[in-house]
């Protein structure tokens, strides 16, 4: 077990990320099945996304390209999320994997110690109240192998949505891109987020909706590919 794992011990940022194949994800996934370490592995880095989408691009690319590169001479992302997977598949082909995984959790780092710095100053100019106004699990619509709860959370005049889920081991082969959805009063649909599924991982995704709690109806995770619901919630 310590040789297989050794063989993928850097193919779990480029899978969070989503710069794998998908004859590579589906490779990779296989071998998840049954390597607890490598499990771990993807679960200490399964937040990333939301992580990266609160660091600025010119921060986490200046840990990522290389130092000659400068922002002046690079187009400008339009994502941050696209633009770090095609730097892990880039760094995939030069070193198999050798150094995509402590950019990753350098990016990370940054975001660990700019985003307390900030709320400390936040907090320190106005007291926030957070208060959930509801909490549900999330039901199957279809058979699947995904578990999902989430929160409304209210501060500052501001709604939240704080979504976790899970995924299991299944005899059912699966390589989904999955999204957030929330549903209005009004019928209004708008989408949260997207990531990558995978076994064995958990996820916890913290979003800011322009609605008020009693505005919200329900939330739902669903195929990218096909829109099809997995899961709802009624709020």
């Amino acid at each position: 077990m310590t040789d297989i794992a050794d063989d993928y011990s850097t193919w779990d940022a480029p899978y969070i990320l989503g710069s794998l194949s998908r004859a590579e994800r589906r490779e990779y996934e296989e071998h998840l099945a049954g390597c607890p370490v490598c499990r771990a592995a993807v679960a200490d880095l399964a937040g990333l996304p939301g992580l990266l989408s609160m660091v600025d691009p010119d921060t986490a690319f200046a840990m990522i390209e290389p130092p000659e590169k400068t922002a002046a001479e690079a187009d400008p992302p339009a994502r941050l999320l696209p633009r770090l997977a095609d730097a892990a598949e880039r760094r995939r082909r030069r070193s198999r994997w050798a150094t995509v995984g402590a950019a990753v959790a350098s990016a990370a780092a940054a975001v660990a110690i700019a985003v307390p710095v900030v709320t400390a100053v936040t907090a320190a100019d106005k007291p926030s109240a957070e208060q959930v106004v509801a909490e549900r699990s999330m039901e199957p619509i279809t058979p699947n192998p995904v578990t999902a709860s989430f929160k409304v959370v209210q501060a500052d005049g501001k709604t939240r949505i704080v979504m976790t889920c899970s995924y299991g081991p299944s005899d059912q082969k699966y390589d989904w891109d999955l999204d957030l959805y929330v549903i209005g009063t009004d019928g209004s649909q708008a989408k949260l987020d997207r990531w990558p599924a995978g076994p064995g991982t958990e996820l916890t995704i913290d979003r800011t909706v322009d609605k008020a709690p009693g505005q919200i109806q329900a939330v739902q995770i669903r195929k990218a590919a096909t829109g099809e619901t997995l899961l709802s919630g009624t709020v």
